[in-house]
């Protein structure tokens, strides 16, 4: 497998220049108290909306799920299952999704754990929506973007977990399970 990702290819505005209505060139302007792209000709707004990514909680035996991660952004680092939300895909679907094709398990989506907007992402503005799972099945193994697939025991976490807001979730959801 390739271990090159180009970042900047995935953004989602970058280097955008041209009114997608009309062609004609655009300008960051202020607009109802924010940045924007705004048409010089017609006036047209672009509105950056955020990426939905969906992660997931999925513990067994007293242990989380993690993978570390072969691409940036936080490559090196490790993570919960996470992805991209696809076009017309139910948030659930895609957390089950991102399971198996990051640690080859099969889940059941059990509830939602947590909501948040970020910018940590270097690509795009993302709302993240955190799953708590149960694995059902499958074979664990390293798959799509994860260089590796584990349970670590909730006392002994990886070190560096990538993100802040994943830093913050498994913090809370262990010391709520420790509460019982």
């Amino acid at each position: 497998m390739d271990d090159t990702y180009d970042i900047d290819a995935q953004a989602n505005y970058e280097g955008l220049k041209f009114c997608p209505r009309c062609a004609a060139e655009l300008e960051e302007r202020e607009s109802r108290s924010h940045r924007r792209l705004i048409c010089t000709n017609c006036s047209y707004i672009f509105y950056m909306a955020p990426a939905a990514v969906t992660c997931v909680l999925a513990e067994q035996d007293g242990k989380l799920l993690f993978v570390l991660r072969r691409y940036e952004p936080g490559k090196g680092k490790w993570c919960l299952p996470a992805g991209f939300l696809e076009a017309g895909e139910q948030p659930d679907a895609s957390a089950a999704r991102e399971v198996k094709e990051e640690t080859g398990l099969d889940v059941e989506i059990t509830g939602i754990y947590d909501t948040w907007a970020t910018d940590e992402d270097p690509r795009t503005p993302v709302v993240s929506i955190a799953f708590t799972a149960r694995v059902t099945g499958g074979e664990l193994a390293a798959g799509d973007d994860a260089a590796a697939a584990v349970f670590f025991d909730m006392g002994d976490l990886p070190e560096p977990i990538a993100f802040a807001d994943h830093r913050r979730i498994v913090r809370t959801y262990i010391e709520k399970s420790r509460r019982g």
